[in-house]
């Protein structure tokens, strides 16, 4: 298997390769745009030199004209897709290289950041926003797509079978079903940073237009035959000139349900850009060859069965195309006066869509849980020497070797090895400021999670129980609510202690980062002992770090440290965990680094 500094080579010679195509379609595409303008001025100098010599001389001249022209035209639109779809497949490499590296100024942000503060673990393991774990992840080019993937970190799944399940539907996406779709999916956007599917939805949601039935419209068809009827009659001088009077009533009718019509048919126009990108991803699913893939073969199985979304959205977008003649003013005038043109495709287009409202949002759905799937294997494909965890349900344990924290860059991550084989224990980390205590917790957290939603760990090795997360890490105060930092903190432990003692069949896998360091040391050590007591034994696990050296000596508890030396007058970290208690405390020796006064006994 390739390394990840191999794929990343890998990467950086395919996108030469297809820069170099592109410069070229860029200068074939330049030198289209003037053979067009060419073919332009060379009719209008034939116009201007045969008009008045020979007439069928201009008409073959301006006949050769119009042919090539179009001929060009199509050309031409084959070049810049091929173009655009070159561009978009340099983005999307070089994303992979940057989401390799961890070179978060060149992956795009995620569009949402609105985790709930009140959440279990999301703030304090950096799930979503800026430099977060769905912003290393997510590769999605739709914005529900997005969103999938953000609410699989937000509630994870809580079932061994359900975990293993995603497990293999992830392993049956290939990195180039993965690149593809993504790339379709750009296209799709037209220009946006991500398709939006919510107007659809919305739109499929509508009231349909009740007084626009297939009677009332028939009604003025009728109305329209007996007009031109009455008009030819009367060109003839058998009848006066009645059919002004047919032509009234079917006006006027047609103007009392003109408003409905034309609001349901405006938001369809609207949406013509996202059925034409919607088209090319469902053509995608229904093409793909999925036999030996049973997991993806039954995911994407309503895309290649009698009801193909290429022939339900066919009607559709040319129902939606034949209200483009609102673009030419004198001819859709022309069209509703000689018929009911905008009313019966108003009809046609509610009685479609009523077809697709079941359908619709099955499709999209699809379509959304396979972007949030490619993020995953996506991430695996960036991280070859990652890990797919091996799930023991009713273990009550966590062991895993050389974990890292996957937000951290490559270079600097530190991985540790760490072990807990049952319930009701208690971990102590000690040790000195800026040491990786926290860090560590969010490691464990963030692997744990990624575990639950089916995707590779950060680590060589890794086995573990299915277990509930809550964490106490970045606690803040509130000035809206009116609370301290302290009275902050004790909510949050008192939330996570009521966590702990649910009837739920999870365990629970807790961190908590310097427990009680809102208040003073008394205090603090002493509501320490009590609140870490009442963690042992208790139907879950986790990890409290301090730096009060005396808590290490409760009963029950695990010890581990982590340490710092002072090298050349520098205080300097290893970042790596150690069994047993910190021999050592820092924050006099920072203080002194830093040229604060303290006492020289301190130093």
């Amino acid at each position: 298997m390739p390394t990840r500094e191999e794929r990343i080579a890998l990467f950086e010679r395919g996108i030469a390769r297809v820069a170099a195509r592109a410069e070229r379609l860029s200068l074939l595409d330049r030198r289209l745009s003037n053979v067009r303008l060419g073919i332009a001025v060379a009719a209008l100098i034939a116009f201007m030199a045969l008009k008045d010599r020979s007439l069928e001389a201009l008409a073959v001249a301006l006949t050769i004209a119009a042919v090539t022209f179009v001929v060009v035209i199509i050309i031409h639109r084959r070049v810049r897709h091929d173009l655009q779809r070159q561009k978009d497949w340099m983005h999307i490499k070089r994303t992979h290289i940057a989401r390799a590296r961890i070179d978060w100024e060149l992956i795009p942000l995620p569009p949402r950041d609105d985790a709930d503060a009140k959440h279990p673990f999301a703030i304090d393991l950096h799930l979503t926003g800026e430099h977060s774990l769905h912003h290393l992840l997510d590769t999605a080019s739709s914005l529900q797509g997005s969103d999938h993937l953000r609410d699989w970190l937000l509630d994870p799944l809580a079932d061994a079978d359900a975990i293993l399940a995603r497990q293999r539907l992830i392993a049956d996406l290939s990195p180039r079903f993965c690149d593809r779709l993504a790339q379709i999916g750009r296209g799709a956007a037209v220009g946006e940073p991500r398709l939006n599917t919510q107007r659809l939805l919305d739109w499929m949601a509508l009231e349909p237009v009740e007084r626009v039935s297939g009677g009332f419209v028939a009604l003025l068809g009728v109305l329209c035959l007996i007009t031109a009827a009455l008009f030819v009659i009367s060109t003839r001088g058998q009848l006066p000139p009645y059919y002004v009077i047919s032509f009234a009533v079917y006006a006027g009718l047609s103007i009392t349900r003109a408003r409905a019509a034309m609001t349901f048919w405006s938001l369809a126009m609207s949406l013509q850009d996202v059925f034409n990108g919607l088209n090319g991803i469902f053509n995608y699913f229904e093409r793909t060859r999925a036999a030996s893939k049973p997991a993806l073969a039954h995911l994407i199985a309503p895309f290649q069965d009698q009801q193909r979304p290429s022939r339900q959205l066919r009607t559709l977008r040319r129902i939606i195309g034949a209200g483009g003649l609102q673009a030419n003013a004198i001819a859709w005038g022309i069209a509703n006066a000689l018929m009911p043109w905008d009313l019966y495709f108003a009809y046609r287009l509610s009685v479609e869509r009523r077809k697709l409202t079941r359908l619709i949002p099955i499709w999209l759905g699809i379509w959304h849980e396979l972007e949030a799937l490619a993020s995953l294997r996506t991430f695996a494909h960036l991280n070859p020497g990652y890990v797919v965890p091996s799930l023991a349900p009713g273990s009550g344990g966590l062991e895993g070797t050389q974990i890292g924290h996957p937000l951290i860059e490559h270079e600097d991550r530190v991985c540790n090895d760490f072990a807990i084989d049952r319930l009701g224990k208690v971990v102590l980390i000690t040790g000195s400021n800026m040491s990786g205590k926290s860090v560590f917790l969010r490691t464990l957290g963030v692997n744990l999670l990624l575990a639950r939603v089916g995707a590779v760990a950060c680590a060589e090795s890794m086995r573990t129980d299915v277990f509930r997360l809550y964490s106490c890490i970045q606690i803040s105060d509130s000035l809206v609510e009116g609370y301290s930092y302290f009275y902050a903190e004790v909510r949050r432990l008192k939330d996570l202690l009521d966590a702990l003692r649910a009837d739920d069949p999870l365990p629970l896998f807790f961190l908590i980062d310097e427990i009680f360091k809102g208040t003073n040391n008394r205090e603090r050590l002493e509501g320490s002992r009590a609140y870490i007591a009442s963690l042992i034994g208790q139907h879950g696990l986790g990890l409290v770090t301090t730096h009060d050296l005396e808590l290490a000596s409760l009963p029950g508890l695990i010890n581990y440290h982590f340490s710092d030396s002072v090298q050349s007058g520098e205080l300097t970290f290893d970042y790596t965990l150690r069994p047993g208690v910190s021999p050592t405390t820092n924050a006099l020796r920072i203080m002194a680094l830093a040229g604060l006064p303290v006492s020289e006994r301190a130093e």
